[in-house]
């Protein structure tokens, strides 16, 4: 032990009142100072900058602290030596780096270090956090600038969020948008749909389990998803579909911040932020019984509408060129855009599915495409469900009469002959097999352009 402790740079050993009783042969070169000059001395008489009185109040360690003795620095420890009692009796002084190059060298590595941890736990937030931000909700509709400016109040608040709307309109987009811009931007974001959780297993599932809790349970427990969301967001999907039996333990969390294991005894206290959304109205459900009404009233503190996409149709091109550069990244395609005819199809259709059901045709459309633009043809899936959809509306109208049903048919004939002959009337004309003079005719009596 002490051939070790000799050939450190420097050691040294403190009484309790921080007399030197010991120093290394190296001492002198780091001090200045011989062993005689050391020994019987207060430490800070010879190094007025040491930490040793720290140690010796508060009997706790300080380690890799800068010291500079004859002006060259050296990164010291200092332990505290303590008697059976756990009294402080004096310090042990050791240095582990000497000299200005190997202390810049340390560091160096040392902020090298720092920058590593600081990419790795961007990654992780990455990762465990929201993957979207306000960014990426694409539009310039009045609906989208309304929508946006409620996301940026809801960011900067604590309160729990409801979000409703339609299928396919983004609610979850505008959930990771809530988390990304606040203050809990770096914590995890929980996302849990609620309907794909079987109603035996969502207790153990939210509130997780622990030790020996049920038969076939993992030996250490497990954590739930509001434990794992602790100091983050958690996301709600579906909440509307919550069983009777989890309403009211989801009603405990709300109010008291905390949460009870399957199988144990002591509540965890939690720090979440709750992201609530439902695609039925849940008001609807509270007036049906089908949903708790002090429940509701805990998650409708923030209540933001998902707008529909019938409601904002002149967003339609905006996303449509978003899909398009994205599904051309993800399957290594070219398409440039689409034709006249497609977007006036794409506005034409009032979009039941939202913006899911649109991204769902450009990507079926850019499939069957043969070139680079997409035509009305190429969305051939699309306009079965536009036909079917109108012919539904005729009959569920209750208006069987062959006339109005036959202009129907013919009026989107003639628009599909024109996209076909790219807008050459003439060759539309050919194509349908009447003259000029009766598609104008007809163009005409159809109001088509």
């Amino acid at each position: 032990m002490m051939q070790f402790i000799e050939n450190l740079d420097a050691a040294a050993v403190l009484d309790e009142t921080g007399t030197y009783i010991y120093v290394s042969p190296s001492w002198q070169r780091f001090t200045g100072h011989t062993a005689q000059d050391a020994l019987g001395r207060k430490v800070w008489e010879l190094l007025p900058d040491t930490h040793a009185p720290e140690v010796l109040r508060t009997g706790k360690p300080v380690l890799a602290q800068v010291v500079r003795a004859q002006g060259v620095p050296a990164v010291t420890n200092y332990i505290p030596r303590l008697d059976a009692n756990g009294k402080v009796i004096g310090v042990f002084i050791y240095v582990i780096v000497y000299g200005k190059q190997n202390v810049d060298d340390v560091s160096a590595r040392l902020s090298e270090l720092s920058r590593e941890v600081e990419f790795y736990k961007k990654e992780l937030s990455r990762i465990r956090g929201a993957r979207y931000s306000m960014d990426n909700i694409i539009g310039k509709s009045d609906a989208i600038q309304r929508l946006k400016e409620q996301i940026y109040q809801a960011a900067h608040s604590a309160s729990t969020v409801l979000i409703e709307g339609e299928t396919g309109s983004g609610k979850e987009l505008i959930a990771h948008a809530i988390h990304a811009g606040g203050v809990r931007r770096s914590a995890n974001f929980v996302r849990v749909n609620c309907s794909a959780i079987p109603a035996e297993l969502m207790e153990s599932e939210f509130f997780g389990y622990v030790t020996g809790a049920f038969t076939g349970a993992a030996k250490k427990g497990k954590a739930g998803r509001f434990e794992l969301a602790n100091k983050g967001s958690i996301f709600l999907d579906e909440v509307n579909l919550l069983t009777p039996t989890m309403q009211p333990k989801f009603l405990r969390v709300l109010q008291e911040r905390e949460i009870d294991p399957v199988g144990g005894d002591k509540s965890i206290p939690i720090d979440v932020r709750v992201i609530a959304a439902s695609n039925i109205p849940l008001e609807a459900l509270v007036e049906t019984g089908q949903f708790r009404s002090d429940l509701y009233y805990r998650l409708n503190v923030i209540r933001i509408q998902a707008p529909t996409l019938r409601e904002r149709k002149e967003d339609i091109p905006l996303l449509v060129e978003n899909f398009i550069r994205q599904l051309n990244r993800q399957l290594g395609m070219v398409i440039e855009g689409v034709g006249p005819g497609s977007m006036e199809l794409l506005m034409d259709y009032d979009w039941p599915g939202n913006v899911r059901e649109l991204q769902n045709a450009v990507e079926s459309a850019m499939n069957a495409a043969a070139s680079p633009i997409l035509r009305r043809k190429d969305f051939f899936q699309l306009e079965q469900r536009l036909q079917a959809r109108k012919r539904r509306q005729v009959t569920s109208s209750g208006d069987f009469r062959l006339r109005p049903a036959r202009q129907a048919f013919e009026r989107e004939f003639i628009r599909d002959a024109l996209a076909a002959a790219n807008g050459n009337r003439a060759k539309a004309a050919g194509l349908l097999g009447i003259s000029r003079t009766v598609l104008y005719e007809k163009l005409e009596q159809y109001q088509l352009k």
